[in-house]
This record gives C-alpha cells, sequence and structure tokens, in this order.
C-alpha cells in the first residue's frame, strides 16, 4: 500500500515551489521517526499545516491520538543544512541550544527533539493563539496594553532564568558541532562592529561626522563583547510577530538569532519599540512603554541584585545604542531615491524616531553623550534634507488610536 494521503492547508506540492527550506518528504519521515519512541508506533499522522511564511517555514503536524506528555499537535521548523546566511544551520543549532537552556523560565515551546543533519527541530505546539502584532493592529486599547506589558514580562524571565546558563549554552552549541562564535556575545548582525562603515557613508552624503562617536561607539561594543552582570540568553529579534498571546501570558517564539549576550539589547525593542521591525511599523504610547519596563523589571528582580539592577538604565541605555548602530548601517539605503514613497517615509521616519528614544535613553542614563549628541544631530541634519522624514509623524499601533483614524 502507498502512503496515505495526508490533508494539508493548500496544495502543499504548489507551495513547496516557493517555500525555501520546506518539510520535505525526508524531512517528514526523519520528524516521524524522532517522535515514534513518544508513542511506540500507536499514533498515526492526519494533517499537516504551514504556519510560518516562504522564507521561514513552520510546519504544524496533528496526530489521530495524544503523544504522551505533548499532545496531538507538534511544530517543526525546517532550515537549510550547508552554508552561511539566513535560515542556514548556524541559525537552527542556536535555537535548539535555546530552546535548551530557556526551558526552565516557562517563555518558549518545549524542544522535543531535532536532527540537525536533516534541518529540523520539533516542538511543543503552544496553540492558535494571537500574536503580539495582532493584539496592536486589532482595535482595543486595554488588551494591546496588556500583552504588551505581558511581553515584558516574558522577556523579564528570559533574561532573569538564564542570567547562569552562558556555559551550558555554549556547551550546547558546541556539542551541535558550532563554532564558538555562534554563542555571541556579538550580534548576527553588523553594527557598531562596522562604526567605520558608518563614518564613510556620512562623509559620502555630507551628513554630520561620525567620527565625533566613535570612542563611544567602542565603548558599547566592549559592552556587548562583555555584558558582565547583565549576560543573558538574549534574543535579539523580539518583533511583535515572535511573540504569542496566550491566557497564561507572553509566549516567545523563533529563537533562531539567539545568543549569550547583553540582554540591554533585547530590553531596548520595548522601549524603540521593535527596531528591526518594518511591515506595520508604528509606536507605542508612552505610558504603555513605561508599564511594560516596568513589569521588565520586577522579573528580572527576581534573579538580579539591587545593586547591578540599579545600574539598569545603563544597560539599557548601551544595549539601545547597539540596536541602533545595526539600523544606522543602512544610511546608503535612505539616500536611495529609487525607493517606493511610503518605503522611503517608513526607512527614515523609522530611524528618526529611534534616535529620539535612544537620546532619551541615553539622556536619563547619563552616558554615551558625544554618541547621542552626534545621532540628535544626525536626526536634525536627515530633517532638513527630507521633509518625507517627519512627513506625516509615526502613528501609534491601531489599537490605541481612535475609531475614525484606524
Amino acid at each position: 500500500m502507498g502512503r496515505p494521503r495526508i490533508p494539508r492547508s493548500g496544495t502543499v506540492t504548489g507551495k513547496n515551489a516557493f517555500v525555501h527550506h520546506p518539510l520535505t518528504a525526508h524531512r517528514r519521515d526523519t520528524v516521524l521517526a524522532l517522535l515514534r519512541p513518544l508513542h511506540g508506533g500507536s499514533a498515526s499522522l492526519v494533517a499537516e499545516v504551514p504556519l510560518g511564511h516562504d522564507w521561514a517555514p513552520v510546519t504544524r503536524l496533528t496526530f489521530d491520538r495524544d503523544l504522551p506528555g505533548v499532545g496531538r499537535t507538534v511544530v517543526v521548523k525546517t532550515r537549510r543544512v550547508d552554508g552561511a546566511g539566513h535560515g542556514g544551520p548556524a541559525h537552527l543549532r542556536r535555537e535548539e541550544a535555546a530552546l535548551r537552556m530557556a526551558a526552565p523560565t516557562g517563555v518558549p515551546a518545549r524542544l522535543i527533539a531535532s536532527d540537525q543533519p536533516a534541518g529540523v527541530v520539533v516542538t511543543t505546539d503552544l496553540g492558535d493563539w494571537p500574536t503580539l502584532e495582532d493584539v496592536l493592529l486589532g482595535a482595543d486599547a486595554d488588551a494591546a496594553t496588556r500583552a504588551v506589558v505581558e511581553f515584558g514580562v516574558a522577556v523579564g524571565r528570559l533574561h532573569a532564568g538564564t542570567r547562569d546558563a552562558g556555559e551550558g549554552y555554549r556547551q550546547a552549541l558546541a556539542g551541535l558541532g558550532a563554532p564558538e562564535a555562534d554563542a555571541g556575545p556579538g550580534l548576527p548582525w553588523p553594527g557598531l562592529d562596522r562604526w567605520r562603515d558608518v563614518e564613510v557613508a556620512c562623509a559620502a552624503l555630507g551628513l554630520p561626522d561620525a567620527r565625533v562617536a566613535a570612542g563611544d561607539a567602542a565603548f558599547v561594543q566592549d559592552r556587548i563583547t562583555d555584558p558582565g552582570p547583565f549576560a543573558a540568553l538574549t534574543h535579539t529579534d523580539l518583533n511583535p510577530g515572535n511573540a504569542l498571546v496566550t491566557p497564561h501570558g507572553v509566549r516567545i517564539v523563533d529563537f533562531e538569532g539567539a545568543i549569550f549576550g547583553h540582554l540591554g539589547f533585547d530590553a531596548s525593542f520595548l522601549h524603540f519599540p521593535f527596531p528591526t521591525y518594518s511591515a506595520h511599523w508604528a509606536t507605542l504610547p508612552d505610558s504603555v512603554v513605561t508599564e511594560a519596563d516596568r513589569a521588565y523589571r520586577r522579573a528580572l528582580a527576581e534573579a538580579m541584585p539591587g545593586a547591578i539592577l540599579g545600574r539598569l538604565d545603563q544597560a539599557l541605555a548601551v544595549g539601545a545604542a547597539a540596536a541602533l548602530a545595526v539600523r544606522v548601517q543602512r544610511l546608503p539605503l535612505l539616500a536611495a531615491i529609487d525607493q517606493p514613497p511610503r518605503t522611503r517615509w517608513r526607512r527614515r521616519a523609522q530611524l528618526v524616531q529611534q534616535i529620539r528614544v535612544f537620546t532619551q535613553l541615553a539622556e536619563r542614563a547619563t552616558t554615551l553623550p558625544s554618541m547621542a549628541d552626534w545621532f540628535a544631530r544626525l536626526a536634525e541634519a536627515m530633517s532638513a534634507r527630507w521633509q518625507d522624514t517627519t512627513t506625516p509623524p509615526p502613528a501609534t499601533f491601531p489599537a490605541f488610536r481612535p475609531a475614525r483614524q484606524r
């Protein structure tokens, strides 16, 4: 007899023509073999539903009965098995190692099994809950406020529960064949380590001389490389699509960019918010940011001595500077004229808005004065050169707008 037909969402054969690193027949067989010890061959696969997008495939598998300790469904992430860059082996190794280290926090899904050579990681299914993005794009301000605050709690729990996990994370990666550099603490994107590129770009574009901030940039790079007491498992991509809003709090997914690094980088995402997010870019009310920051600090206080917690403002400014240094690498892109008007506005306005957030954090922490001053002058120069940088001004997420403005 042939393989029984498995119900799927859409035509998988057709979809696989566009999906990068899909759940192939070989990978599916690998996953089923990994799960067989759980049920002794008594469970059968009855449905397969794609959850991710074409460049980041994730698939829910449903069985005809519960798998002991797991339930009827699991989630499978599939990625490339060779080469560097996005979706490559380093990402899947980081995912597995991070899930192992973060398991005690209850923030991510639970790792069930993996096969790195096959390019699959299998986790428990967190369920069909809205993402934080869904809630922010909705119409319920109270629900959105609660979700953002719970997001702060989840990030705080993640950091609090992994502050002593650095060696375990490095060992987990080494056991998966990863080079030591995969463990961090350096960020997975160019930023402070390429500040010279910012200097060159500013000179070419006639923007304020970035060399005046080089000293502060080097200081921040040192702190990022050696986070000291602010080292923890750092997600590095805390965008609203990577957070599920469940009745039991926010759960975080997609740990493939995780490093054991400076927790201020993650924490800054609560303030910007979401500096690497562009799909529906908007801002949060100041009061909501304040509540989320307080919730984060309360969760972090469970594992951080008061004397260190008292220096969190400085750590937050360092993390925000690192995040902004990643974004300012895009200045040549922002200057390009061959962009759709909406995209051009969003890229420029987003950078200027994020500069304002960083300068406020630096002022509050009384740190990084040269970098803050240079960024402030950069924002002024951008606004003077490109009128669309501030017109229209950034909007808040739809959930916080009056009904007539949604």
